[in-house]
């Protein structure tokens, strides 16, 4: 029983030392594209196009990494949705733009604001922060909408998400 047990400890060492030393080829992890419905719990809702474009990361110099911490979404919104070009962030994509005309003061002129937005393509929900210095006599603040995304369609032509070249091994310098 006790050479069963030794015979059987050995197998296992020489199997989980085979599957450490033998290359696993990179897994790619999904990045969205397409057109999608952006729905604001308040506002207008509108339509967001998203193009990826990403560079492989250099994992460990035998295979590169498609992981989305190398890709960048381009996003282009519609009726007067904000659209921006998001980096993967803690696990969200993030993106900031500033508006000159971002809110209509009291007065009737505009005042400039900042737009953050986050999302979370998992969950396909996401916060839209419009921060305002009080230009129009208002005390500054922030106004936090959360929205969803829902998928429509695909995009109208077909995208290469990894359009670089990486020189295999060495430095992978990208062209």
């Amino acid at each position: 029983m006790r050479v069963t047990i030794l015979r059987a400890l050995a197998a296992l060492l020489v199997a989980l030392g085979a599957a450490l030393t033998l290359p696993v080829p990179a897994k790619a992890d999904q990045v969205i594209e397409g057109i999608f419905t952006y729905t604001p719990a308040e506002g207008t809702p509108g339509l967001w196009t998203v193009y990826p474009s990403c560079v492989p990361v250099v994992g460990d110099l035998r295979e590169p990494l498609y992981l989305p911490v190398g890709c960048r979404l381009h996003i282009q919104g519609s009726n007067g949705v904000t659209g921006g070009d998001a980096v993967l962030t803690g696990g969200m994509w993030a993106f900031t733009t500033p508006k000159d005309r971002g809110m209509q003061c009291p007065d009737g002129t505009w005042a400039p604001t900042v737009e953050v937005i986050k999302f979370d393509d998992v969950t396909m929900t996401g916060t839209r922060s419009v921060t305002h210095t009080g230009n129009c006599g208002l005390p500054p603040g922030i106004i936090n909408t959360p929205f969803t995304l829902a998928f429509k369609e695909p995009l109208p032509i077909p995208v290469d998400r990894y359009p670089l070249i990486c020189e295999p091994g060495g430095l992978r310098r990208c062209f």
